[in-house]
């Protein structure tokens, strides 16, 4: 906090902005994080709300070190961990699963890397992962925003909807985005 006192008196308008961002993150659920503040912040959780009258069910995600859903997040995305120690900077990996199809056979893994870096202004990015057998298949990569499971279901998996308004739909392979779609 110290560091952040000093560049508050010495660049004002700086300070001010990052307090701001703070309140925004903080409003929409989202962790701040500072040098200072990294370490309470690896123990936290990230839960993405949806209201009941939605129809969708939350995702929740959370750092949980050492666990296999962990070393599985961790080795999926290696080159952005490596490139984020090469900047001195240790992400903190949040994972978590959901039921994606009625008759699911792998697990499905999301997971978001948290860091200045890997983060910009529209927060951090989410990636969603199916085991299938000895390997992962990426079935959505690197979006912005609240994730949430909707009921309604395309090619056997439920629609993903990501920030409230942005529905993802699967194609038997992958989720494709329908915001651009005719």
């Amino acid at each position: 906090m110290t560091r952040l006192s000093s560049a508050s008196r010495r660049f004002p308008a700086f300070a001010k902005s990052l307090r701001s961002a703070a309140t925004v993150m903080a409003l929409s659920g989202l962790a701040l994080i500072t040098p200072a503040g990294a370490a309470t912040a690896k123990h936290s959780a990230h839960r993405h709300h949806a209201s009941q009258s939605s129809g969708t069910i939350p995702v929740e995600l959370k750092s949980q070190p050492g666990t296999e859903l962990d070393k599985a997040a961790r080795s999926l995305n290696t080159d952005l961990l490596e490139d984020a120690t090469r900047h001195n900077e240790q992400p903190i990996v949040l994972t978590g699963t959901a039921k994606l199809a009625s008759k699911q056979k792998g697990t499905i893994l999301f997971v978001q890397l948290q860091s200045y870096r890997l983060c910009g202004s529209a927060g951090c990015t989410t990636s969603i992962y199916r085991k299938n057998g000895d390997k992962w298949d990426t079935l959505l990569d690197s979006v912005n925003g609240t994730i949430r499971i909707a009921r309604q279901r395309h090619n056997g998996m439920a629609d993903i909807v990501v920030d409230g308004n942005d529905r993802w739909v699967f194609d038997g392979q992958k989720y494709q985005d329908t915001l651009n779609s005719p």
